[in-house]
């Protein structure tokens, strides 16, 4: 009998043991130099950051960088400074990371254009604006280099787009946070109102925001969250105020989907408007650095503590999430309503938890 004691404790100790493993090795630290691709010459103060979090650090006067990266994000690491080109790593931790380089950006010539944009600059940021920040984040979020995002409508397409060569810097004052967002692609979709009059009319009377209804939207880049220079999180305030802003979050929302934790989080899952039970519509399936998350049906609603409500469809009956709450199937889900329009003024950082003191 004691030497069956003593089998299951050792195999306790194992298990034990490969699992610390196991966690330990998640988390690597990834070191190199950052060079300009041309001259050679080391790069300082280029910003190395893991997309959508607030994990980063600053080349020093050599080059040199040192950071801790985890794989459980599922996020590249960022290289990002001003006038080179953004260089992004999928995996860096199969990547030779002893030496970046990083190539100066090109003068970028817009090409020429068939149909010409008939709307003004003046409704564009605004369109822009509340779709990127959010309608219910514009009062105290706000873009601090507006003037380097181009916008075009193209009424071939019936899509306005956006661009910038530099990160779009953003400061949400009521969360205390500071934004670097590289935007990778931004669309706005609209549809055509037909017009009854038999009059013709001119290109830009034809095609003005008037004659245009928005349909959908898709935003995608990579984020870096700093503290403002103002900011003691240390303060009651402001963690209360983020911690309220994390429990209405699109992160929030999908780490509750894919870790089912819909009754702690006090989100109510609704179907054809009628109040039903999650485990009986949606199942989580924990795989490698995630979860694959099996829909019943394609249109939901979840309402959240607050009561605010939001709609979601489905292009397929299946999304995957990552540990931290990151949806990696972003083009398979539509969301509409409270969530949808607080825009990246509502995000919060993947590493973000709760702290209840």
């Amino acid at each position: 009998m004691r030497s069956s004691k003593h089998k299951s404790w050792l195999l306790f100790l194992f298990i034990l043991g490969s699992a610390f493993a196991k966690a330990q090795s998640t988390t690597t630290t990834i070191t190199g130099k950052i060079i300009d691709e041309i001259t050679s010459e080391p790069l300082m103060g280029v910003a190395v950051y893991i997309s959508g979090t607030s994990i980063g650090v600053v080349s020093g006067p050599d080059g040199d960088f040192s950071i801790e990266y985890s794989q459980e994000y599922n996020s590249p690491l960022v290289f990002s400074f001003l006038g080179y080109e953004k260089k992004q790593l999928a995996d860096p931790v199969s990547f030779d990371t002893s030496i970046i380089k990083l190539s100066m950006q090109e003068n970028d010539l817009e090409a020429v254009v068939i149909n010409p944009d008939p709307w003004d600059r003046t409704t564009k940021e605004r369109l822009f604006r509340e779709t990127f920040i959010g309608l219910n984040s514009l009062e105290h979020t706000k873009i601090l280099n507006m003037s380097q995002v181009r916008l075009r409508f193209n009424p071939e397409t019936k899509q306005l787009t956006a661009w910038s060569n530099n990160p779009i810097r953003i400061y949400n004052e009521q969360l205390g946070y500071l934004i670097d967002y590289d935007l990778v692609e931004f669309e706005l979709n609209f549809r055509k109102i037909p017009s009854d009059s038999q009059i013709q009319r001119s290109y830009d009377v034809e095609h003005a925001y008037r004659n245009y209804v928005q349909t959908s939207s898709y935003r995608a880049g990579s984020s870096f969250y700093q503290d403002a220079h103002d900011v003691d999180i240390t303060k009651r305030k402001w963690r209360r105020r983020r911690n309220k802003a994390f429990r209405q979050s699109s992160l929030n929302l999908f780490r509750v989907i894919s870790r089912e934790t819909w009754e702690e989080s006090k989100f109510k899952l609704f179907s054809k408007g009628f109040k039903v039970d999650p485990e009986k519509h949606i199942r989580s399936k924990k795989i490698v650095d995630g979860y694959q998350v099996a829909f019943r049906n394609k249109r939901y609603s979840v309402k959240d503590r607050s009561g605010h409500q939001t709609d979601f469809s489905l292009s397929t009956n299946y999304l995957y999430i990552d540990d931290y709450g990151n949806n990696l199937t972003s083009r398979e889900i539509r969301l509409s309503g409270y969530i949808a329009k607080l825009g990246v003024g509502g995000m919060m950082p993947l590493d973000y938890e709760v702290i209840e003191k």
